[in-house]
């Protein structure tokens, strides 16, 4: 499929109006976990983040922008008394997740749930840890999602972002670009048939703080105890997962 410029003007739209970015997904769901299967190291990737959260096993996870469930099954893994809610706002990405995982986990552990991410009604103080993979990017408000979430999770719970943050210099610019116009875009249109919404994800990146300022963000939310952890291999320049908490 080509990259024609009504693609790349969907991408542009994309960023302003944030809230089209689930039915965009809805229609690549179906082929959403093939492009994943190509991305080297992705599940260890999540995995790895999720145990960075050091969780007792017994908790009440939330992940957030769940998609097709890969990142709740890694939260599972590391929850054999806990349960976890998958959610997400596309209803055909949580579709798959349900055919993936719903057979495999007691509904006693697993539920999915479809809920924009920045309306969420779960109560104060009523999750022991929260995860979210590639998904804080796509709010409208950053600063007003974290704020929710800060409110969302119990005193001493432990949040969790997996994300794609690029320092604020040429070099790492220059990489994220060369690495998404001429590898990511290309091969995942291949593989999905779609080109729209992985434009729009490579720009969202370069338009998403830096590590340094994501992290004055937690901090100005009330978070602390923050960290940032890099991932091996081409990745390292480009993803980081940020693990905080909400004090005791």
């Amino acid at each position: 499929m080509t990259v024609t410029q009504e693609n790349v003007s969907q991408a542009i739209n994309l960023l302003k109006q944030k809230e089209q970015v689930p039915s965009h997904f809805d229609r690549i769901a179906r082929r959403y976990d093939i492009a994943t299967f190509f991305n080297q190291g992705y599940l260890k990737d999540l995995q790895r983040s999720v145990a960075m959260m050091h969780l007792k096993g017994n908790e009440f996870l939330a992940d957030l922008c769940c998609g097709t469930g890969k990142s709740t099954a890694c939260c599972l893994n590391a929850l054999p008394e806990g349960r976890v809610i998958g959610v997400d706002n596309s209803a055909e990405m949580l579709n798959q997740a349900k055919k993936n995982y719903y057979q495999k986990y007691a509904r006693n552990r697993l539920e999915f749930i479809q809920r924009d991410v920045m309306k969420l009604d779960f109560g104060a103080n009523s999750l022991d840890a929260i995860f979210m993979a590639y998904g804080i990017r796509n709010m409208p408000d950053y600063r007003l999602c974290l704020q929710n979430l800060f409110k969302m999770l119990k005193p001493d719970g432990i949040i969790t972002f997996h994300e794609y943050s690029i320092h604020d210099n040429l070099l790492s610019r220059v990489y994220w670009k060369l690495l998404g116009y001429f590898l990511i875009i290309p091969l995942s249109t291949l593989l999905t048939g779609s080109s729209t919404i992985f434009k729009y994800l490579i720009k969202s990146v370069l338009t998403f703080p830096s590590p340094q300022s994501f992290v004055q963000m937690l901090a100005s939310a009330g978070f602390c105890d923050i960290q940032v952890h890099r991932h091996s291999s081409w990745r390292r320049p480009v993803l980081h997962t940020f693990v905080a908490k909400k004090p005791a």
